[in-house]
């Protein structure tokens, strides 16, 4: 009466042997679990750093005022042409003034402005914008450090450019940031006038 059984001992052996078997198997699918959780965190993180260093690449390299915008007029009505000098940010790479765009943004319109032919060292028909001047450049279209270029455009219509309007210019390069240009006409137009 107070044997056991050797058949129930042999059941509990054989218990063990389940609950071992069941136990790896568990460490072994939360093995799997973790490598593909720290598989994808390694993935979403490489995607992240990308991310992060194509937008230090965009905002880091691209353009900045060197000075003063001016408009130009031929009449006291409206400003006919925007005198605007750009240079590189510190650091920045150089960029290709064919990949420009140009926009201008008034209270009445918002219109891309196309490039003029030719884009350098001239004078831009209406409607149109060009390099206009360079200043400590080499022979390139490409605007490099400690050059400086002043872009003249030409906006084809004038509602926006009369005394007291506001006006916005967007320049943008090519795959960068733009440069945002917000100014004021004052309530007397010159011939050439400071825009603030």
């Amino acid at each position: 009466m107070g044997r056991t059984s050797t058949s129930s001992s042999s059941d509990a052996g054989f218990t063990g042997l389940e609950a071992a078997i069941v136990l790896i198997a568990f460490v072994i699918v939360a093995a799997i679990f973790a490598y593909v959780v720290l598989t994808a965190g390694i993935l979403f993180s490489e995607e992240s750093q990308s991310t992060v260093h194509q937008g230090v690449h965009e905002a880091g390299s691209s353009i900045t005022l060197a000075s003063t915008v001016y408009g130009v007029s031929k009449t006291r009505e409206s400003i006919d042409y925007i005198l605007i000098p750009i240079e590189l940010t510190a650091g920045g790479e150089p960029i290709d003034m064919n990949t420009v765009s140009i926009r201008l943004i008034g209270p009445s319109h918002a219109r891309i402005v196309l490039q003029n032919d030719p884009l350098i060292d001239a004078f831009p028909r209406v409607g149109r914008w060009s390099v206009q001047e360079r200043f400590s450049a080499d022979s390139d279209t490409l605007l490099e450090a400690r050059e400086r270029y002043v872009l003249n455009i030409s906006p084809d219509i004038k509602t926006d450019y009369k005394p007291y309007k506001t006006f916005v210019v967007e320049i943008k390069p090519a795959g960068r940031a733009a440069l945002r240009v917000e100014r004021t006409v004052p309530g007397s137009i010159n011939g050439i006038t400071s825009l603030t």
